[in-house]
Order: C-alpha cells, then sequence, then structure tokens
C-alpha cells in the first residue's frame, strides 16, 4: 500500500491523509449529514459502503463504511441549502449505481474516500456482493498494441511491462485472478475479449504494478491459459460491472469460474491467432481480416448521463451552479494505449498548429533525448524558441499546467537549498524554496502514473554544479534515485515533517530539461555535467520561411500516462555495435594523444548506445543520424581551448581546409555515417581558433 500525505478539504489543512493504491468498487449509503469547514461555508458528508477487497490497514473500514464530501465530488461549498437538498442529489446521481473510489485513511482515524468515480449498474446489482476486479486492458474501440492479441500475450510471456493499469487503479495487495483484453473479433474465432489466466493455478503472482507498467507472471513459471469471455452467456454478463472512468472489470466472486470455462493452453511460440484458426494474420505485414465488433453493451449513468441530471436540478433550481474554481471534475479520460510514431505524430501536428519554426529532425532528437537521457539541454542563441520546444513537448503529452514547471534560474544561486528548501532549525519546519520543485517532486512521487515536465531555464546564469549538485549525481542511477530534502532523522521533529518527506524518489516520470544562451554573461558547463547530459542546439530555420507559417486550431491532446511513455523506451544492453565502439575508442585515443584533460567514459558510451537504441523504427531520422548526432551532443561538446591546447585535434592548414585527428578518425569510420553534422561542428571550431586563437 502506498502512502503519503495530503490536504484533504479546507477543513482538514493539519490532518495527514494516508493514501491507498488502487481503486475499490462501493455503493452510496442513503443519508447526508451536514458540515461546516468553515465559518459560512456548508458542506455535506455522506457514506459509501466497500463492495470488493480493501488494501491491509483497512479491515476495520468494513464495519464503519468511508466518508466523502459532497464538496469533493462536483457540488462545491454551499450548494444546498439543507440537507434534503443535499440527499436528493445524491439519490438522484449516485443512488442506483456503483462507484469507484480511492481509499484513504485521515488522521489514522477516520477512513475517507478520495477520486470518487460514477461507474454504472448491473441488472443484480441489488443482490450480487463480495466483488472482486479484474484488469481490462483497452477497449473494443481502442484495444491494446492496436488489436495485436500475439504482442500483448507476448508482454506477459517475456515480462514486459503492458501500460494503461498502474497503482491509481491497482494495489499488490489483491492477487489478479484472471486479467482480459480487447482485441479485433478475428473471423468470429477470437475477440473481442480474450481472457488470460495461469492454467493450473488460482491467481497470478501478487506483484503487479511495477517500473513501466503492470506485469502478470504465473507462479513458478506455470502454463498461462487463455481463452474468448464468453458474451453470449447472458446471466455472466449480466453480473458483471465493466467501469467506464477504470480499466477495471468488477465480477462477483461466484462468477470468476466462469471466466476460466474451456480455457487452453497459450502455444508456446504465442501465436494465438493461428492458435485459434485465423488464416490471415493483419500483423504480420498480409492483407487485413474483416473486423467483426459485437460488443453492444450499454453502460448506464456515463459522464453524459451525469451532466444531464446535474443540468435538471440546477435548471429546477434544486441545486445551485458551481463556480468552475469550486468544480470537481467528474470523470477522468481513460487511458487509450498509442504506438510512437502516433505519438510523434501528435509532437509534430502541435508544432505546425503553434506556428513554431522548428525543423523535424530536431523535435524527434529531442524526444529521443528525453526517452534516453534524464538531462537533456537545448542550447543556442537567445530567440532560437528553446523554451518554446520544451512547452511544445508538454502540451503533446497532454500534461496538465501544473504538471510543467519553469524554474527561472537566478545568478544568485549557490546550493539545492535554492531551489528546493531548507530545515530552519529555530522553528523545527522545513522552508520550501519559492520554486515550487519540492511540491512538484512529492507530487510525482505520489503519481507515479502521471508525466512531469522539469525545465531549468537559462541554466547556466549560476555555476549548475553547485545548486544542480545532487541532482547531478541522483539523476546517472539506474534503480532508486533519490533526492534528500533533508537529514531523516529530523523528520519527526518537523512540524511539517508529513508534508515534506526527508527524501523524494524520482521516477521515470518525471523528464529533467534546460535551456543555456552561450554568451558573456553565462558560465561554462563543465565535463560533469556535460557527461551527464545530451545538449542539442537547434537548428534555426530561414527568415523566409515565417511565410509559410500560419497558427491553426490546436488540439486538446490527452495526458499521456507515465507508463505508456516508458513503453515507448529501451534500456537493455549497451547498444552499441563493435564498429561504434571502435569509433569511440579512435575518437578518445585522439583526445588522449593531445594532452587534453578530457575524454570518453563509460558513462558517455552507455548513454550513446542508449539513445541509438531508442531511435524508432521506421523514421526519417535513421542510425546514422543518430550516431553523427550523438558524437555532436556527447562528444564534441568538450572541445574548448585555445588553439595552442587544440592544434593536433582541429586546426585549418595553408590552404584554408580543416585538419587534425578528430576529422581523421571520422573518414576511417565514413562507413557508419558521413558525420554531416560533426564535420560542421569541426569546421566552426576551426573558424573560431582561426579567428579568435580559441573556442569556446
Amino acid at each position: 500500500m502506498g502512502s503519503y500525505n495530503s490536504n484533504y478539504g479546507n477543513s482538514d489543512s493539519f490532518f495527514a491523509l494516508r493514501q491507498a493504491d488502487g481503486k475499490v468498487l462501493g455503493r452510496v449509503r442513503p443519508g447526508v449529514k451536514l458540515s461546516t469547514p468553515q465559518p459560512g461555508m456548508k458542506d455535506y458528508r455522506f457514506f459509501v459502503d466497500a463492495l470488493s477487497p480493501l488494501p491491509k490497514g483497512f479491515e476495520d473500514s468494513e464495519k464503519h463504511g468511508f466518508t466523502g464530501f459532497m464538496s469533493r465530488i462536483g457540488c462545491g461549498y454551499n450548494a444546498f441549502a439543507n440537507e434534503a437538498d443535499a440527499l436528493h442529489y445524491l439519490e438522484t446521481v449516485f443512488g442506483d449505481a456503483f462507484v469507484t473510489f480511492t481509499p484513504a485513511i485521515r488522521n489514522n482515524k477516520f477512513f475517507v474516500l478520495d477520486d470518487m468515480q460514477l461507474e454504472g449498474t448491473t441488472a443484480f446489482m441489488d443482490v450480487d456482493h463480495n466483488f472482486y476486479p479484474i484488469p481490462a486492458f483497452g477497449t473494443v474501440d481502442q484495444p491494446p498494441f492496436g488489436g495485436d492479441i500475439n504482442k500483448f500475450c507476448s508482454h506477459i510471456l517475456t515480462g514486459k511491462p503492458l501500460p494503461g493499469l498502474s497503482k491509481k487503479y491497482w494495489n499488490n495487495d489483491v492477487q489478479p485472478r484472471v486479467i482480459v483484453a480487447a482485441t479485433k473479433n478475428f473471423e468470429g474465432r477470437l475477440g473481442p475479449w480474450v481472457v488470460f489466466a495461469p492454467l493450473y493455478d488460482d491467481a497470478f503472482d501478487s506483484t503487479v504494478i511495477g517500473e513501466g507498467g503492470a506485469y502478470f507472471h504465473v507462479k513458478n513459471k506455470g502454463p498461462l491459459g487463455y481463452g474468448v469471455v464468453d458474451f453470449k452467456n447472458s446471466e455472466l454478463f449480466s453480473h458483471i460491472l465493466r467501469c467506464t472512468h477504470s480499466p477495471l472489470w468488477f465480477v462477483p466472486q461466484e462468477f470468476i469460474p466462469d471466466f476460466r470455462l474451456n480455457l487452453k493452453p497459450v502455444p508456446a511460440d504465442g501465436d494465438l491467432l493461428a492458435d485459434s484458426g485465423v488464416l490471415v494474420n493483419p500483423f504480420a505485414g498480409e492483407d487485413s481480416v474483416t473486423i467483426d465488433s459485437d460488443d453492444h453493451t450499454e453502460r448506464l449513468y456515463t459522464e453524459e448521463d451525469v451532466e444531464r441530471i446535474i443540468h435538471s436540478l440546477t435548471s429546477k433550481g434544486e441545486i445551485k451552479p458551481v463556480d468552475d474554481e469550486e468544480e470537481e471534475i467528474l470523470s477522468e479520460e481513460k487511458e487509450k494505449p498509442m504506438e510512437e510514431v502516433d505519438f510523434l505524430g501528435r509532437l509534430l501536428e502541435e508544432a505546425d498548429c503553434s506556428g513554431l519554426l522548428y525543423e523535424k529532425e530536431d523535435l524527434i532528437n529531442f524526444h529521443i533525448s528525453l526517452k534516453s537521457s534524464r538531462l537533456t539541454i537545448l542550447a543556442g542563441m537567445s530567440g532560437t524558441g528553446k523554451s518554446g520546444l520544451v512547452r511544445l513537448y508538454g502540451r503533446a503529452l497532454g500534461l496538465l499546467e501544473d504538471h510543467v514547471r519553469f524554474l527561472a534560474v537566478r545568478p544568485s544561486w549557490m546550493d539545492d537549498g535554492d531551489i528546493l528548501g531548507y530545515v530552519d532549525m529555530k522553528n523545527m519546519v522545513y522552508r520550501s524554496a519559492d520554486t515550487g520543485l519540492a511540491e512538484l517532486l512529492i507530487d510525482a512521487a505520489r503519481h507515479p502514473e502521471d508525466m512531469f515536465l522539469i525545465c531549468f531555464d537559462e541554466m547556466n546564469l549560476a555555476r549548475a554544479e553547485h545548486y544542480f549538485a545532487q541532482f547531478i549525481s541522483v539523476l546517472e542511477k539506474e534503480e532508486n534515485p533519490v533526492i534528500r530534502l533533508y537529514n531523516p532523522a529530523l523528520r519527526s521533529k518537523l512540524y511539517n515533517g508529513d508534508a515534506y518527506p526527508a527524501e523524494i524518489p524520482i521516477g521515470r516520470n518525471v523528464l529533467f530539461t534546460g535551456t543555456v544562451n552561450v554568451d558573456e554573461s553565462t558560465y561554462h558547463f563543465s565535463d560533469k555535467i556535460l557527461d551527464r547530459a545530451n545538449v542539442i542546439t537547434l537548428h534555426q530555420g530561414r527568415f523566409h520561411d515565417l511565410l509559410s507559417l500560419g497558427k491553426t486550431e490546436k488540439t486538446d491532446f490527452p495526458e499521456l500516462p507515465a507508463p505508456l511513455f516508458e513503453s515507448f523506451c529501451v534500456r537493455d544492453g549497451l547498444g552499441l555495435t563493435e564498429e561504434e565502439l571502435n569509433l569511440l575508442d579512435g575518437l578518445n585515443d585522439a583526445f588522449h594523444k593531445s594532452g587534453m584533460q578530457c575524454g570518453i567514459g563509460f558513462r558517455i558510451a552507455r548513454q550513446m548506445g542508449r539513445y541509438l537504441e531508442n531511435i524508432p523504427d521506421g523514421l526519417s531520422l535513421t542510425r546514422s543520424d543518430g550516431l553523427d548526432a550523438q558524437v555532436v551532443q556527447r562528444i564534441f561538446t568538450k572541445i574548448r581551448g585555445s588553439s595552442q591546447q587544440l592544434a593536433s585535434l582541429v586546426s585549418t592548414n595553408d590552404k584554408g581546409e580543416v585538419t587534425g585527428s578528430l576529422l581523421e578518425v571520422l573518414n576511417r569510420f565514413n562507413s557508419l555515417s558521413p558525420f554531416t553534422s560533426a564535420r560542421g561542428v569541426l569546421e566552426e571550431k576551426a573558424r573560431e581558433l582561426k579567428l579568435y586563437d580559441y573556442t569556446i
């Protein structure tokens, strides 16, 4: 069970809220009670009974139920004149339907609920009990992996994460008995829903949610079974609640065995289509089959139903309209898995709609760098759109405003206390910095299913090696990086120690970026920074190209969940071929022979390999282009000094031609890449050395 502290309404700002992972099914009890969080403010409490398994530590809640507040379900304060009006609204909207909610304990005593969602009804909801959750991946309209059930099966067999299920929806205290996945109804033989379950065990292993998504392991590596969910079984269908707002189904436990009827072993090669007699596999490059979707399920109390009911009650004067600032979102768009190429299409579309002039290769390069490196820095002269690109990427991710943070670096910053905060030992309280960075990182740790984007704007106005020192050492860690706010021994002594934990885990759901201008007002990065970052210099387009730009209507993209973004990333292996390693050895030898105190470490080699591994297939940016970009971004950023220091590496001969050992190495390995960008950098460095006798 995950836990964190939060405020629960204005009346509870000093009460700790311990919130569990996962969603619980419930029914709202009849009855409300008046609550006055502040003088002149009316709120109303209501109660919900849990109908599905509860996380550890919540056993006593079965006796008392969970408490909710009308202000937290879209009504705001002072929305009702009295308890009768509040009860009428509650019964009209929620009285005859199931809800899901996140369980929490307030002040280690009171059982409360958060994020309650209206989910619908079933024919036997008044008699069924002991519901059990089943993970359900995708919808008939949006099946996972575009309907490729073989790929879905392969992820289970090979231990790869499945996007769409996160701690927000599933608690690892519960062992999944079965899982279901939407797919195409191939020739009526497979679909629209396929069930997976251990062939001989009652349930999968309990650990489901991990890094990158959901994992389903059969105990002792036993056989996996699969079958088609039989919706012709009208009795079974009538008892299933298929959630609208969560990737879950809830089924009475007595009907769980119905899902396991007629299971057969998954074939060793994982080819369910061939095993089911589907003659043509459209995902193998052959002609597509006819899709026959026979899922005509109707769900009651959809989001539109709720809006219609609220509008009706408001127009009759039975409830007061609520200001936008007070209104809670009643529903959340369900996560829709997509392919990486679709996301890149989002990014390019957002650039076009925003009227921004970026090279397509720069957009793709930035995306790959964010996937493969914990820190990506955009360099270039002022006005080339560095900050704009970060904002553009955030919009393509569909991030909320409070999930994107721009930190304007100040020249006075000296250590991480300037960006995070410090402990006030006199008053025994943690004083958070006005950057809000600590709060954002805490929020990101509490919500690993959401993406967060941080940008240190003009990060070389102060010495990054000072204020960014803790991040430099932490972000290179592959396993469990943690940012420390203060000594953990002080937490119990601090007034607000519950709100500000001593250590904050930094997950892969946080993307770190920076922008830099190189001029007389800034500091130069040391190798300590350059070794840990992709430094991208944006290409400036032609001014004439501005005539072809024109802002068009933007698309509000749904938020991309962190597990889906993580599924785009490749983190296995060294990622470099033998010849590419020989190239790095050649460049390293050139640096060492020149006497320069710099070179290429194993960290840089690994991160270059990771970048190359993360280039998506089918793009205009090839591995050859990527290798060229990495030589520029990870190695040639180190070329700085006087002409005397750099003479053997790069220089100009009497004919004005660029010479030097670095160019010789590129020529020797031109079978890997033409190194167009790298050669251009060497030409620029040689020109600077000739004009100024030094380069920066």
